[in-house]
């Protein structure tokens, strides 16, 4: 696929050729993306750049996949949103009392807190009302926290 898009034959891609490429490849890159290839690669990407690019994206949808499965768990009515409680209300929450009692070593309420305030801060997710934020009703739309979770 690469040889296809080096127009120049030169055995490298420049940034432009990648981004048709991955985009072919159904992978888009964004501005950032660009940004960071660009300064990584000295303006030309070799096969093995490409590769390494490509499967961190596989990893990443595998990865994303596997998040979306596990919270669609706590998703009954399918909303795409889940419960994660207020401070007040927390121990309704099915999914902090999961993430606080299940596994070989279940969060703290000071780590469950933590957690969930370093997603809730990076950007105001959006409650599933989209009256206020998630802070406010404990209502989290787990697509966008995923997506907050996997630039970490």
């Amino acid at each position: 696929a690469s040889r296809t898009h080096d127009k120049n034959h030169t055995g490298f891609l420049a940034p432009f050729e990648l981004a048709v490429l991955m985009r072919s490849l159904d992978h888009p890159l964004t501005d950032e993306d660009m940004k960071n290839i660009a300064a990584d690669n000295d303006r030309c990407i070799t096969l093995n750049d490409f590769l390494n690019i490509i499967t961190k994206r596989e990893q990443d949808i595998a990865l994303q996949e596997k998040l979306m499965e596990a919270f669609r768990v706590f998703d009954r009515d399918r909303s795409g949103f889940i419960n994660v409680g207020t401070r007040e209300d927390r121990w309704r929450s099915e999914f902090y009392t999961q993430m606080t009692s299940l596994g070989p070593a279940p969060f703290t309420e000071k780590e469950f807190d933590e957690f969930m305030a370093e997603y809730l801060a990076e950007e105001p997710v959006q409650s599933r009302g989209g009256q206020g934020s998630a802070a406010e009703d404990g209502e989290v739309d787990y697509r966008h926290l995923i997506k907050l979770m996997l630039k970490k």
